[in-house]
């Protein structure tokens, strides 16, 4: 790095402003005073140019864009700068925040620099798990002067790293313990809008679960099918997380060479082999590493509507992922020092950015720990860990798929609908939906084409425009921020009013009446079942009367033989008859009977 930087410079942050510039998007423009320099002549002042911000627009709706590993600087913060310079003449940090470093004492008085590096997207050489070291201070800038001065530089600055002084301590396994997921905000997955502000407002796609289709802008080199095999793959690890919505296609192989660094053009586009060195970032070396992607949210808009939990975020409209030149020389049938699983894993964890998901381990802007925030679920042993975990290949975690449940919620399904038929309409009950926010009911006649009857707040409903005489099949969804739920189970209700709705054993004589009620509602179920066409039965004395027409058995016999076949076309379970067999020498006929029949069509 001290090599290809063109600047190194000790600074200190003054202030920044944001710009929104066409050829590139959003940008956050620092400015330092220079307190001392390493390497080159930063003449004319220095202006570092960090990817992402927030800015409000002439319709004076704000826009942001985040770039997961861009830095971010705090005011008066006192910083060791690698830079590199831009086209504009501006600079920009070496490798993203892999060229920041900042100024530290540990708990045990070393002073040292580490490296404020947001997203380790990698391994050493030798697939072994990386881990970023604490430099000494003195020892280390000796080291940066006497390499840049070509004198024999001593490689002896690294030394023992301990927690630094107002940090906490190394998470214990307690910190990392999962807890209920209604004990964190949904806010606190996401990265942060403004890079310096751990509460500003998260992002997310409000057109799930509808798709959202990606390009792929050109072929990667040693994957197969040019990387269409590895994008679905990273694809699949965030949609097939069945209580959530993510739905990313990849649906267009288009040349585009646009990547996360150039302007908004409208396409979610995947490219390989970017060269992103005007944006100071080396291409990857298969002996030394560097960055092998970078991805995040291109553009995003205030939008009060895009709710989840009861918190607002911007809406998502772009996204796009640039994976960096000279990985693919790296992979099997290359050098092969990166395998085609960790390759994955980074693709996928370069999508969960663009997902707007924070690292696991760190906080919201990705510049503190995670468990230096309050409230934060927190791990690292997670696919969005900013250190990337080796042999994943691209799987989701518990903290992973806790993040995606959260952000990108699938309502589940409404249980134990019941509807039933009434003097003011169909009444309608059903299990509540933890996290709906509303109800829709819908209803057939025909039972093919269920037409939505109206919206609850709660689990009750009443259908005051079902027709009279009609039988209908009814199913409810829930909606959370938007986003519906399946349907429910269906359940079945006949607007047929009863004469002595209740049947009373041993007390309720049954009469012609309540035979004719039965069939008028028998008949509304087969015409339901077939297609909204009439089906009446064929009935043993079509015409009962009190006075000519006693009540029969084989008038019970035909209800059950009329509603049984009905039921089952209707995909409704079969009734439980007392008596299931009736027989003219052994069965009396009972109000029971005549209840069950009711039971069926209600």
């Amino acid at each position: 790095m001290i090599g290809r930087a063109d600047v190194i410079v000790i600074a200190r942050a003054l202030h920044a402003h944001v710009e929104s510039l066409p050829e590139r998007g959003i940008e956050t423009v620092t400015v330092f005073a220079v307190e001392e320099v390493l390497k080159g002549d930063p003449a004319g002042g220095l202006r570092v140019r960090s990817p992402g911000g927030v800015i409000e627009r002439e319709d004076h709706r704000f826009e942001t864009e985040i770039v997961a590993g861009a830095p971010s600087f705090v005011d008066g913060e006192r910083v060791l700068l690698f830079l590199k310079k831009t086209p504009d003449g501006d600079y920009a940090t070496a490798d993203l925040g892999l060229g920041l470093f900042s100024f530290a004492t540990d708990d045990l008085g070393h002073r040292v620099i580490v490296r404020s590096a947001s997203e380790i997207s990698g391994w050493n050489p030798d697939g072994s798990a990386y881990e970023e070291p604490h430099r000494d201070t003195d020892r280390f800038l000796s080291f940066i002067r006497d390499t840049v001065n070509r004198r024999p530089a001593a490689k002896d600055y690294t030394i023992k790293s301990y927690p630094l002084t107002g940090e906490s301590h190394p998470p214990s396994a307690s910190q990392f313990r999962p807890r209920a997921l209604s004990a964190f905000t949904v806010t606190q997955y996401t990265l942060a809008s403004s890079a310096n502000n751990e509460n500003s407002k998260g992002s997310r796609w409000k057109t799930f679960p509808s798709v959202v289709n990606w390009n792929r802008g050109n072929s990667g080199i040693n994957v197969t099918n040019g990387g269409t095999d590895l994008i679905n793959s990273a694809f699949a690890s965030w949609n097939n997380e069945v209580s959530s919505n993510v739905n990313y296609v990849l649906s267009s192989f288009n040349a585009n060479p646009n990547g996360i660094r150039e302007g908004i053009d409208g396409v979610n586009n995947v490219v390989f082999e970017k060269d992103m060195t005007a944006f100071g970032v080396a291409a990857f070396s298969c002996s030394t590493g560097g960055v092998l992607g970078t991805a995040g949210i291109h553009r995003a808009i205030s939008d009060p509507s895009n709710i989840v939990n009861g918190e607002v975020f911007f809406q998502i409209t772009e996204g796009d992922a640039s994976m960096n030149q000279g990985v693919g020389a790296c992979l099997p049938g290359g050098a092969n020092t990166v395998t085609l699983g960790n390759f994955l894993t980074a693709i996928t964890h370069e999508m969960g950015h663009t997902l707007s998901f924070r690292h696991s381990d760190q906080s919201r802007t990705l510049m503190q720990l995670c468990t230096d925030q309050p409230n934060y679920d927190c791990t690292s042993a997670a696919l969005m860990n900013h250190i990337l975990l080796e042999g994943d290949n691209g799987a989701l975690t518990t903290w992973d798929r806790r993040a995606v449940e959260a952000l990108y919620p699938a309502p589940a399904a409404p249980a134990s609908l019941v509807a039933t038929a009434g003097q003011s309409g169909v009444s309608l009950t059903w299990g509540a939906v933890t996290g709906a926010m509303s109800y829709t009911v819908y209803r057939t006649a025909d039972n093919a084409n269920y037409s939505n009857v109206g919206t609850s707040a709660t689990n009750l409903f009443t259908d005051a425009s079902a027709a009279p005489n009609t039988a209908y099949l009814y199913k409810v969804t829930a909606t959370i921020s938007g986003v519906e739920s399946p349907f429910s189970n269906k359940d079945l209700a006949t607007t047929v009013l009863f004469t002595d709705p209740a049947l009373g054993v041993q007390s309720t004589a049954i009469k012609a009446v309540h035979i004719t009620e039965l069939r008028t509602a028998i008949d509304a179920v087969r015409k339901l079942a077939n297609g909204g066409a009439e089906n009446p039965f064929n009935y043993t004395d079509p015409a009962i009367t009190a006075q000519s027409t006693g009540v029969r058995k084989i008038h019970l016999t035909d209800l059950r033989n009329a509603l049984d076949p009905a039921r089952a076309t209707l995909g409704l379970s079969p009734l439980a008859y007392t008596d299931p067999a009736i027989t003219q020498q052994t069965t009396t006929v009972k109000a029971a009977h005549f209840a069950e029949l009711r039971n069926g069509v209600m």
